[in-house]
């Protein structure tokens, strides 16, 4: 299953998930909406926390990437254009990564779909991760 960790002291989200839970993933960010549960880290070190869903809404403007406290979740929030630009990357990501490879989905000014005050994601590839049934 998907896994997301957190840095409190960074506020950076680690996404990470096998090539099939990856591409799940984006078709939810295609569809402007869904949520998937996600497995629990009993040690998220370096991380603070293990977060327990992912959650994607649809909104004007670009995305925010977020983390709710309240929740526990990684938030994916915008227009749908945007959510369908992020899910084309972490797609086109899955399909050629390997163990060990990632991807930073990091906020700059005038970038395509990420809106400021977006946190800091990696997606990272694990050929490990258990698939769920």
């Amino acid at each position: 299953m998907l896994k997301v960790l957190r840095s409190d002291s960074t506020s950076e989200l680690e996404l990470s998930g096998s090539r099939s839970e990856l591409l799940a993933l984006g078709q939810k960010l295609r569809k402007g909406e869904g949520e998937a549960l996600l497995v629990r880290a009993p040690d998220p070190f370096p991380y603070s926390r293990s977060l327990l869903r992912i959650e994607v809404h649809q909104a004007s403007g670009k995305i925010r990437v977020y983390y709710s406290e309240g929740a526990e979740s990684l938030n994916f929030i915008g227009r749908l254009e945007s959510l369908y630009l992020l899910a084309e990357n972490i797609e086109g990501f899955a399909l050629d990564a390997v163990q060990g490879d990632h991807l930073h989905v990091d906020y700059f000014p005038e970038h395509d779909y990420l809106t400021e005050g977006s946190e800091s994601l990696v997606v990272a590839f694990d050929s490990s991760a258990i698939q769920a049934p």
